[in-house]
């Protein structure tokens, strides 16, 4: 279907993704981190740790924004601190005191169990479409 601009008018541009790359700065330089890169974000005051394969990161931004622009993408609250992207984890697992854990290759994210039923779903979803292959334990 061919899409008519009206004689003058701009074209439609589709809107900004403007948080698929996370500014980083470190002694004076400035690093960009994919979306995609982050396996979760662990909210820390007033700033975000953002966690990837290869390390993690401190940004200033609130995590409700994070939240808010990366949901539709695949990342889900499972935590007061914590954004886990579904396609990051691995197994779930419990923990010592008989919480929930989503393993991740960065590392474990708490799940609370007011999240837990709905990470399940996702996750359910996700590999019935197979969006990713969760893999056994250690």
């Amino acid at each position: 279907m061919r899409r008519v601009v009206a004689h003058g008018a701009e074209p439609v541009q589709p809107p900004v993704d403007e948080l698929a790359a996370v500014p980083v700065e470190l002694g004076g330089r400035t690093r960009y981190i994919r979306r995609a890169d982050v396996r979760f974000a662990e909210a820390q005051g007033d700033y975000v740790r953002l966690h990837t394969r290869s390390g993690s990161h401190l940004v200033r931004i609130p995590i409700s924004r994070l939240e808010e622009h990366w949901r539709e993408v695949g990342y889900v609250r499972v935590h007061r601190s914590f954004l886990l992207a579904v396609h990051a984890v691995q197994e779930l697992r419990s923990d010592v005191s008989g919480g929930l854990l989503a393993h991740t290759d960065a590392g474990d994210v708490p799940v609370s169990r007011r999240h837990a039923r709905e990470l399940r779903n996702l996750l359910l979803e996700a590999a019935t479409r197979g969006d990713f292959e969760p893999r056994g334990g250690r």
